[in-house]
């Protein structure tokens, strides 16, 4: 488990560190250690002391807990109550509609004992779900419950100014996939923007994509009279 541990910390680095498009030297220079030391923090050569580790993820400016949110294969026992509530999941998938293409995200769960909350790390736009250094950029930030209210508070690791709310109403009936809105700024533009979102418990198939993320004629309507844009339950 202690190779596996340390390959998967030195993998996180390394991806964080290309998000942020650093250069092995740049963080070398940050946290005052050698090029060839942090090649081999990077690689699992060699083990990272609890301080360094910390300087590393201010460094890369994400949560430490990113760093080591290692799981190994060791399954953890939920009982059946646990698995329905979406905030007892260790990971969620996001999916969302941009003009005519649907694009996959995942969001990681992390429990922070220390401030009583929950991390989440998105990884956005994510072409392969078994790599996902594949994303095109990851938000970091926790997530908040409470009754049948699910919200996510995340910003880009990369561009701090950049930050995304994603809101969600969770019913009492039992459900593999909550719909929501994700407001932030659109990619291109800059502009305030919001977007109808699917998390599911499960990757969902083309099919039921194109399904769960289809405007109601309600919805549509209630724009037009309103202009308020309330998403309807699944």
């Amino acid at each position: 488990m202690a190779d596996g541990l340390l390959q998967y910390v030195g993998s996180q680095i390394k991806m964080f560190r290309k998000i942020q498009k650093l250069t092995i030297d740049d963080l070398a220079k940050i946290i005052n250690k050698s090029k060839s030391t942090v090649s081999k923090y990077e690689s699992g050569e060699i083990s990272i002391d609890i301080v360094t580790l910390y300087e590393i993820a201010n460094a890369l400016n994400i949560n430490v807990t990113s760093l080591m949110d290692y799981e190994g294969n060791e399954e953890t026992e939920k009982n059946e109550a646990e698995e329905n509530l979406f905030w007892q999941a260790d990971h969620l998938y996001l999916y969302h509609q941009d003009n005519k293409k649907i694009y996959r995200s995942y969001m990681q769960l992390r429990k922070d004992e220390n401030r009583k909350k929950t991390t989440a790390t998105l990884y956005y736009k994510v072409s392969d779900m078994d790599d996902l250094k594949s994303s095109e950029c990851v938000y970091q930030g926790y997530m908040n419950q409470h009754d049948n209210i699910l919200d996510f508070y995340l910003k880009n690791c990369l561009y701090g100014s950049e930050s995304v709310l994603i809101n969600f109403f969770v019913p009492m009936k039992k459900t593999a996939t909550l719909a929501g809105l994700m407001v932030g700024l659109q990619g291109v533009t800059l502009r305030p923007a919001c977007v109808k979102v699917v998390l599911s418990k499960t990757q969902l198939s083309s099919e039921g994509q194109e399904k769960f993320l289809q405007l109601s004629r309600e919805s549509l309507k209630r724009l037009k009279d309103e202009h308020m844009f309330i998403i309807d339950d699944l």
